[in-house]
């Protein structure tokens, strides 16, 4: 799948062409870090895929295995997560630029300077889009849950 994604991600920088800043190493890439993440999580959202289990996962399986094991909490959790992931997409569409920022930032760890520098706006504002995005999260969160 790895290189299913890097072929799409370079393919896709191929057919941009002359549209592409080639000067620019740390712009170029930051681009290529951005795509290929977001093309891995589409990759991920893709409906035949399917999650397997293999011997390899130790804690996975001892999770499973263990006799005091809550179901219920573990189904919550799952339950949570999967909300969370569909709040990022709505962020996602309803403001890109914040929903790049933070994953930039929170994600891949990233430092603000250089994110700021990429979008040609000041530290201060990266982390106020941060701190912003966070807050709106947090409240998308809790008009789920109640919290």
């Amino acid at each position: 799948m790895a290189e299913d994604v890097s072929q799409e991600v370079f393919y896709n920088i191929y057919r941009m062409g002359s549209r592409l800043d080639l000067d620019d190493e740390q712009k170029l890439h930051n681009f290529i870090v951005t795509a290929t993440v977001n093309k891995a999580k589409d990759f991920l959202r893709r409906s035949y895929r399917k999650r397997e289990v293999g011997i390899g996962d130790d804690a996975v399986m001892e999770s499973f295995q263990d006799k005091n094991c809550d179901v219920e909490s573990k189904i919550l959790h799952m339950e949570k997560e999967e909300y969370y992931t569909l709040v990022l997409q709505r962020l996602r569409d309803r403001n890109r630029m914040n929903y790049d920022i933070l994953i930039k930032i929170k994600r891949l760890g990233i430092p603000p300077d250089i994110v700021a520098e990429e979008y040609g706006i000041s530290r201060n504002n990266v982390n106020n889009r941060v701190l912003r995005t966070k807050a709106w999260l947090q409240s998308e969160m809790s008009k789920i849950y109640g919290d």
